[in-house]
């Protein structure tokens, strides 16, 4: 079993505020600007260099001595009953001990506390909850809401001592807000990490892993580095720092990749609603029609699709171009696919003998799907033939060019076992002579 750190962070908060504590209780200015008085200054010496940085990172105001709260004042009444409140040890009073103690025992009851919620409390609400989420979220960043609530609490038993000076106050206030913002950014991340293997867990349980794992990649980074921007973003209002500029140039600089990279932006947007809205999946037969490209759907980045045609060549296109033209899916939602042909048929045949002649063959060909309907449509009177259109499905759009083999086929034996006539294009001449225009020309 690991060992429980609580023991090193109170013995840290003990020695530090202890050791500058006995010495007068004060520390030298650690902050710019703090305790400067007129008087300080040498005769003759210039101002100090003012300019963009005091505007960036204006001079911060030293809090204020503590207020003795009801447990301060208690401990007054008690140890000036006692006759202790004037006796020093270590350069500290009865009562400075005392309290010294109570922010100690705070901090241990702050830890215990955040071991319990943790370990009893909010698994036993999870616990109750139908999903595994909030399980797996205790898990990921539990230890982080007990160290963040210790952090906290340390930082309220630094500020109720009276003893401590308000420089020292800043100093370890920064300290406790720079390991809270840690400890905060660290959970976060965890979080977005959990989010992401969440998502992933179910794209691949529903078979869409390696389709929607470039989009979850891409939205874990971008909620990465708004954490981060975030998090810049506290630290620097923590220490004063002028934010509106910070967010001025990060706008600034956004709009100038924007601009620079827009095709780029663009295919990325259109991937991620092709993702999203899924109007074709890898593997699917599709037909981009502005583009004339046919072909199967091999993969689907988040800036080009890549299309695998008929004659085994690989397309390329950026999703902004898919977006923009209508696409034809072969595949989605039913693989079934109907096909038709034409067949003429002589005229004087007769029309029933030949629809049930076409029909009957057309079943007994090999793929084509019995239960779902064959027919013989009678759609054109040609100038040398009755057009039938004939249409039947198949199981898939995969065997489309030799399915045409072998309707034609049957069809042919089909007719002329039946004596059914295809015939072909003919043209009748008839020549007129005219004898007596022949007369007059040979006189």
């Amino acid at each position: 079993m690991r060992k429980k750190p609580i023991s090193a962070l109170v013995l840290l908060l003990f020695a530090s505020i202890f050791l500058l504590a006995c010495s007068d209780a004060t520390v030298p200015d650690l902050l710019p600007g703090a305790g400067t008085t007129p008087t300080d200054s040498v005769a003759g010496a210039e101002p100090a260099a003012t300019g963009l940085l005091d505007e960036v990172l204006p001079t911060r105001t030293p809090a204020p001595t503590a207020t003795p709260g009801l447990i301060e004042r208690e401990v007054e009444a008690v140890t000036a009953e006692t006759g202790l409140a004037w006796t020093y040890f270590l350069g500290l009073s009865t009562p400075d001990w005392i309290n010294l103690g109570v922010s100690l025992v705070a901090v241990v009851l702050g830890y215990l506390l955040g071991t319990l919620l943790i370990r009893r409390i909010l698994p036993a609400v999870a616990r109750r909850t139908p999903t595994e989420l909030d399980d797996r979220f205790l898990d990921k960043v539990g230890s982080d809401l007990r160290w963040l609530l210790v952090v906290i609490v340390m930082n309220w038993g630094t500020r109720r001592l009276t003893f401590v000076s308000p420089d020292l106050k800043d100093l370890m206030g920064d300290l406790y807000f720079l390991v809270g913002l840690a400890i905060a950014l660290q959970a976060g991340w965890r979080l977005i990490d959990l989010a992401g293997q969440w998502y992933g867990e179910r794209a691949r349980s529903t078979g869409r892993e390696e389709e929607l794992a470039p989009l979850i990649t891409l939205l874990t980074r971008i909620f990465r580095a708004l954490l981060l921007v975030a998090g810049l973003t506290i630290l620097l209002a923590h220490f004063g720092a002028n934010t509106a500029a910070l967010g001025v140039t990060l706008a600034l600089t956004g709009l100038a990749i924007s601009l620079g990279a827009r095709d780029t932006i663009a295919d990325a947007i259109a991937g991620f609603i092709i993702l999203v809205d899924r109007p074709f999946r890898t593997g699917d037969r599709v037909e981009i029609q502005g583009v004339g490209t046919w072909g199967d759907v091999t993969d689907i980045g988040l800036r080009t699709t890549r299309i695998r045609t008929r004659d085994n060549r690989m397309v390329i296109l950026p999703n902004s171009l898919i977006n923009g033209n209508q696409v034809v899916n072969y595949t989605y939602p039913d693989p079934r696919y109907r096909i038709e042909t034409t067949v003429g048929i002589a005229y004087g045949t007769d029309r029933g003998l030949a629809r049930q002649t076409i029909t009957d063959a057309v079943r007994q060909v090999e793929g084509v799907l019995t239960d779902m309907p064959v027919e013989a449509l009678y759609i054109e009177m040609g100038n040398s033939a009755m057009v039938f259109r004939v249409r039947w499905w198949i199981e898939s759009y995969v065997d489309t060019l030799a399915m045409f083999d072998r309707v034609h086929d049957a069809l042919q034996d089909a007719l002329d076992a039946a004596g059914i006539e295809m015939p072909y294009p003919t043209r009748t001449l008839r020549f007129h002579s005219d004898s007596g225009m022949n007369d007059d020309r040979s006189a």
